[in-house]
This record gives C-alpha cells, sequence and structure tokens, in this order.
C-alpha cells in the first residue's frame, strides 16, 4: 500500500489542474501585495485584534472562500490548493492564518460537508462574500482532546420544533464576531432500546435566545486572532439548524477536523519557511569576532537542519494533500505524522532564530519574540502533540495485538477515548509502514543506500511492537513511554519514505546532475532520522526500561512533594 500511495511521488498542482494552479498564484501574489501595507502583524499583535478593514480586503481577493463551491461564490479549492495558500498565508502572518483557517477549514467547511441544502443555500454565500465570519466550538472548559465527553447539552422542545441548548465554550476561534457557528452538543438518540447520550451537531448563530458571548482571551501568541467563551443559556435553536442528524455529530467532527491537520502543517511548513530566510539574512548580516554568524559551524548546524526538516515536510505535504484529494482513502495516521512533525519544527526553528539573534531575538520592534510566541501554540492546535502521538502508536499496535483477544478489548478502549483524531480508528488496521518491510519499486544508485536503511527499520518497527506488546500485553494501552518511542519511530520512518520518494522524483524530472543540493538535503535528513530511530529502538529494550522506571519513581516523589522535594543546596530556609 505504501508503494502506491509515494510513488510515482504525487505531480504538482499544475500538472493536474493548470486553471486552480493559476488561481493559486493569483492568490499568493494578492496576499503579498498587502503585506507591509493592509497586513501589518506588529499591529496586529499589539492591538489583539484584525482590523475590518483587513477582512475585507480578503472577501475581496477570495480568501474567505477558499473551500465554499463554486455554485455559492466560493473558489472550490481542492485540498492541495487550500494548502498551498494557507502555506503562504502563515508565512505572512500566524493571527490571519488562524481566523482563515478557523472560517474556511471549520466552519464553513462543516456546513459544506454536512450542511443539507438548504443550510447551504442560506449561509455559504454571505460566508464566501466575507459578510460575517464562521467559527466552530467544540471545546469546553473541562474537555479538550477528549471531545466525545462534552457536557454540552440538547434538548428537543416542542416535538422537535426547535432545540434547547445549555453549556458552555472556550478558545472559539472568530466567535465574537462570526454570523454562524458549527457547534457540538450532547443529544439523546434510541440505541439497542435504550435513551443515551450522543454527540450532536447544530448551526447556532448570535441573534439566537440565549446565545451569550461571555468574553475574550488575552493569549501568548497569534494575539491578532480573537478567542472567546460561549454560554449557551437556553439556546433557542430551531429545528432546521440541526447540522447533519441527530446522534452523527462526532462523524461531522472527525470529517472536518482530519483534514484540519492537512492545513495546519502546510501552515507551520509555510512559517518554518519563512523563519529560515529571516535566519539566513541575519546571520549573513551579523558580524561577530571578524566573521558573520553564518561562517560559524553551530550556526550552520541550525541552518542545515533547519533546510533538511523543511524539506522532509514539505514532502509529506506533497503526499498528504494527494491523499485528502483522491477521497477514497483514509489519512488520519499520516496527517497525524506530518502535524506533529510540522509543528515541533516551526517551533525547534523560531526558538534557533531567538537564540541566532541574541538580545535583539528577546524584545520588540524585532519580529523574532513574536514568531516564537505565534509557533508555540501549533503542539496545542488540532490534537496535542502527545495525544496524536498515543494515536499514531495504538493504531500501530492494534493489528498484531488482535492474536491476543484482551489486548484488543483493552485497545478499543483509549482507541474510542481518542475518537476525535482519527474517526473511525477502531475499524481499521493500517500503520502502513509495518503492513511490509519492503518498497517494490527502483531507485536511483545514489539513494540506494537511504532505501536499505528504511527497509531495514521498518522490519525493526515490527519487531519492536511485537516485543512491546508480548511484554505489556493488555498494559500497553497505558505505557506511554513506550507507546511515545514507537509513534516517533514511525513519524521518522514516514517522513524519511516522503523524502526518498520526492528526491527519486526530482532525479527523474531533471537529472541526476542538476539536483546535488536536493540530494544533500535528502541524505542529511536521512541520516539524521536514522539515529533518532535508533535511539528509540534502543530504549524500548534493556537500559530504557530502567530509565522509565527511574523516571516513574521520581514523577511519585514530585507528586509526595508537590513539587521539587530535594533541600537547598546552599541554604536552606
Amino acid at each position: 500500500m505504501l508503494d502506491s500511495l509515494l510513488f510515482p511521488y504525487p505531480r504538482p498542482l499544475d500538472e493536474r489542474s493548470a486553471d486552480e494552479a493559476r488561481t493559486v498564484r493569483r492568490l499568493i501574489k494578492e496576499l503579498r501585495g498587502l503585506e507591509g501595507d493592509v497586513i501589518d502583524s506588529a499591529r496586529f499583535d499589539e492591538e489583539e485584534t484584525i482590523p475590518d478593514n483587513v477582512i475585507r480586503a480578503f472577501a475581496e481577493i477570495g480568501m474567505l472562500g477558499l473551500t465554499i463551491p463554486r455554485k455559492y461564490g466560493g473558489l472550490e479549492l481542492s485540498s492541495s490548493a487550500y494548502a498551498r495558500v494557507f502555506e503562504t498565508l502563515s508565512a505572512i502572518d500566524g493571527s490571519l492564518a488562524v481566523m482563515v483557517g478557523v472560517h474556511c477549514g471549520l466552519g464553513s467547511k462543516a456546513i459544506v460537508l454536512h450542511g443539507n441544502d438548504q443550510q447551504k443555500e442560506r449561509y455559504l454565500p454571505p460566508l464566501a462574500r466575507g459578510d460575517f465570519l464562521a467559527a466552530y466550538a467544540l471545546t469546553e472548559p473541562d474537555v479538550g482532546s477528549d471531545a466525545q465527553n462534552i457536557k454540552t447539552t440538547a434538548t428537543s422542545i416542542k416535538d422537535g420544533e426547535y432545540w434547547r441548548l445549555n453549556g458552555r465554550k472556550i478558545w472559539i476561534g472568530n466567535a465574537h464576531r462570526a454570523g454562524v457557528i458549527a457547534t457540538f452538543a450532547q443529544a439523546f438518540v434510541q440505541r439497542r432500546g435504550e435513551s443515551v447520550q450522543r454527540m450532536t451537531a447544530f448551526l447556532i448563530r448570535p441573534d439566537m435566545p440565549g446565545f451569550r458571548v461571555v468574553g475574550t482571551v488575552r493569549k501568548l501568541g497569534i494575539r491578532g486572532s480573537t478567542q472567546a467563551e460561549l454560554s449557551y443559556e437556553g439556546l433557542e435553536v430551531p429545528a432546521d439548524h440541526l447540522l447533519g442528524s441527530v446522534g452523527r455529530g462526532f462523524s461531522v467532527a472527525v470529517h472536518v477536523l482530519n483534514a484540519g491537520r492537512l492545513t495546519l502543517a502546510a501552515g507551520c511548513t509555510g512559517g518554518t519557511k519563512r523563519t529560515l530566510q529571516e535566519m539566513t539574512s541575519y546571520a549573513e548580516q551579523r558580524v561577530q569576532f571578524g566573521h558573520p554568524l553564518a561562517d560559524f559551524e553551530i550556526t550552520q548546524r541550525k541552518l542545515s537542519r533547519t533546510a533538511s526538516d523543511i524539506y522532509a515536510s514539505d514532502a509529506m505535504l506533497g503526499v498528504l494533500a494527494s491523499l485528502v484529494d483522491r477521497g477514497d482513502i483514509d489519512f488520519s495516521l499520516e496527517a497525524a505524522c506530518a502535524k506533529v512533525f510540522a509543528s515541533e519544527m516551526v517551533w525547534r526553528a523560531a526558538d534557533d532564530m531567538v537564540q541566532l539573534a541574541g538580545g535583539r531575538g528577546y524584545v520588540k520592534p524585532y519580529p523574532y519574540e513574536r514568531i516564537l510566541r505565534d509557533s508555540r501554540i501549533n503542539r496545542i492546535f488540532e490534537g496535542a502533540n502527545e495525544v496524536l502521538r498515543l494515536f499514531i502508536a495504538l493504531n500501530g499496535v492494534q493489528a498484531p495485538a488482535q492474536a491476543l483477544k484482551e489486548i484488543g478489548s483493552a485497545l478499543r478502549r483509549p482507541l474510542r477515548n481518542l475518537g476525535l483524531l482519527g474517526g473511525y480508528a477502531t475499524s481499521r488496521v493500517k500503520l502502513r509502514l509495518g503492513q511490509t518491510s519492503t518498497l517494490d519499486f527502483e531507485v536511483h544508485d545514489r539513494l540506494k543506500r537511504h532505501k536499505e536503511y528504511f527497509e531495514k527499520h521498518v522490519a525493526e518497527l515490527g519487531s519492536a511492537t511485537d516485543r512491546a506488546i508480548v511484554r505489556h500485553r493488555e498494559r500497553i494501552v497505558d505505557s506511554q513511554l513506550v507507546l511515545e518511542r514507537l509513534a516517533n519511530m514511525a513519524i521518522d520512518l514516514f517522513a524519511t519514505a516522503c523524502v526518498i520518494a520526492r528526491t527519486q522524483s526530482l532525479i527523474d524530472e531533471r537529472g541526476i546532475n542538476k539536483v546535488d543540493r536536493e540530494i544533500t538535503l535528502c541524505d542529511l535528513f536521512c541520516v539524521e532520522a536514522g539515529r533518532r530511530f535508533r535511539g528509540n529502538r534502543h530504549m524500548l529494550d534493556g537500559r530504557g526500561v530502567e530509565v522509565d522506571d527511574s523516571r516513574r519513581s521520581v514523577a511519585r516523589s514530585v507528586r509526595d512533594g508537590k513539587g521539587y522535594f530535594v533541600t537547598d543546596a546552599i541554604l536552606e530556609e
């Protein structure tokens, strides 16, 4: 399966749809033209808002109709095209990317995917025009990643004439200025003769009785975007504003959020490209000890790692976007891998930028500290990376674990609780990297060593997974340190496979003599990823078990001591 997904590597957008490629290039050009005049990131950050004139400018060039069908006035971009536009937007301004991502990728997308004809006719044209923004309200004060257990309730009133919602939502992007919001609540449905609560989706508006914006929150980064707390106090929602069917809200949320990880990974990749540009410029201009900082090897290590990571993330995006556009294959694991990799890459690059700039990296008016603050949220957005790693690993161990009935049963519980991360993960067994240890395709001689190591590591991941299941049995679902290592191994393998495939495609396209720099990026990434893989593999056995025991012991001491528990080395209070 992996072979057919990667080889041949997906072709560029302009070869698949010349018209759409022209639209994307136009949007990118328009966005670049707004920089500095309409788009003022420092101002957005200081004032903690995006002015109305910016939203109007975005509407005029089509940025608010990216995912909306043409028949409703939108551009109806493919997932590949949307991701490419989002990559550029994120490089320009993180707050604008959040605003557009919520509007196009969540709120409007929910209506596009699950709205009926009347709902689409009513809401999509004004959303595409920018008459008002869309929002998506799922998260609650006591419920984050465990979204199936939201507390907001929906009660059918007057034989289904309308619904009454009660509850609270927090950190809802665009909510304070949205004209329509896709939201979720628990409604009673009949299952096997019993009345049970199931997640249900609704469309709500701020003019509906019982809707209240409690306030907005101040944040570390992406300050131009606004997140609000909402209160539903007997919120009256007409029956025709049910989104999908009663009890099927989980499916609505899954389909919307899954695709969102593609755009988040694209945004992080674009942000990292911009940061590398800033790093390179600063390192060339800043002279210390008689040399530009770029002359020093430690600086070169940072530049080269960032560049090779971008190359890998970009390669994953090409594969993931192609999978999403195909529409006939589940892509949740690949999306999770790409999101984790890219969000940690953009944070690492921003931190390196601040360190490289020294004092200038820490203060205004230089943009570097804002870049750092804006990049931090990505490891939390669209599923916290810790939870995504559990999702990746648990799907990886599910197949071999089916041989042990008690483990298979135990696996179903955490996978269900991780529901929004993968949707129907419990009915799929598909860590594709573990299905076969060979890639049945030919690569150029220059890449054969990387292919051989990749195949060796795929086999080792399978063996490591089997050993972990035998050792931990039903406890594997709670062995998070083990699962984290398995996930990290899988992420690096997926990235490596994409890098090899992309590099081979460039060799085929340009010839071996014209891709020297790309091959060097491939070399660097594959070697570094291989070293990380081997480190995680070694920690699954022997010494790693001892280290994990020590970690659990120290954590118990910290909890018992309510913090650090050793007397001060200089003077005890």
